[in-house]
């Protein structure tokens, strides 16, 4: 019986002492709607219509973007062959907020598409896609100039319709604010495969090489 008792003591003792190293959130607004006017910043209206809940840590916010654009002259030609494009925006965006109502963090999946063509109208003979997801956690609450973007997955693949990539990146890429991105990971540029270590973005795919690859892809000419 003593021996009984005992235990039943040291456990009521270890219930006791975990209550009590439970964090109290009474703090924290009850759950109930959100009142976005209050959000710092903004939400994107492109993410519009966002759904936010309320959360013990603050509200938390989402949206997608799902956009495609006619076809349109591209940003560049191909020496005296004009190069047109359409794209297909496809984005998801989870905001979160403390309870000052400032976004501290963020989360984006990306994959997006442009098809390419020597057409105005198509059909498309080559792609540019970037099918990513990309955090941007905040150094100062509420204010986006602090944001520093963290890429992860394929930012970049140029192919043809039919036919193997021509330009690949596969990594990470950080970008902190006011300051030169760095990428980790391989770039596949042709049939060269490069290894990179937090190299900085201009060295890794210069503009020569993008636009070499996407008029090759687009013109299936090198």
């Amino acid at each position: 019986m003593k021996n009984t008792s005992i235990r039943a003591t040291i456990v009521v003792l270890g219930v006791a002492v975990a209550q009590l190293a439970i964090p109290v959130a009474s703090a924290a607004p009850p759950p109930g709607p959100v009142d976005e006017s209050l959000l710092v910043p903004s939400l994107n209206p492109d993410f519009a219509p966002w759904t936010c809940t309320a959360r013990q840590t603050g509200p938390v916010c989402t949206g997608e973007w799902d956009a495609v654009h006619e076809w349109q002259p591209f940003d560049f030609s191909c020496d005296d062959v004009p190069v047109y494009a359409s794209s297909h925006v496809q984005r998801r965006s989870t905001r979160y907020y403390d309870w000052d109502h400032l976004n501290y963090d963020r989360y984006v999946h990306q994959n997006d598409v442009d098809e390419l063509s020597t057409s105005p109208t198509g059909p498309a003979t080559a792609t540019i896609t970037a099918r990513s997801r990309f955090s941007e956690p905040f150094a100062v609450p509420g204010d986006p100039s602090t944001i520093t973007v963290v890429t992860q997955g394929v930012p970049l693949e140029v192919r043809p319709v039919q036919g193997a990539p021509l330009l690949r990146m596969v990594g990470t890429i950080v970008e902190p604010p006011g300051e030169v991105g760095t990428f980790t990971g391989h770039v596949t540029d042709g049939a060269v495969t490069t290894r990179y270590e937090n190299a900085p973005l201009p060295e890794v795919v210069t503009e020569e090489a993008f636009v070499s690859a996407v008029c090759e892809a687009v013109t299936g000419t090198p």
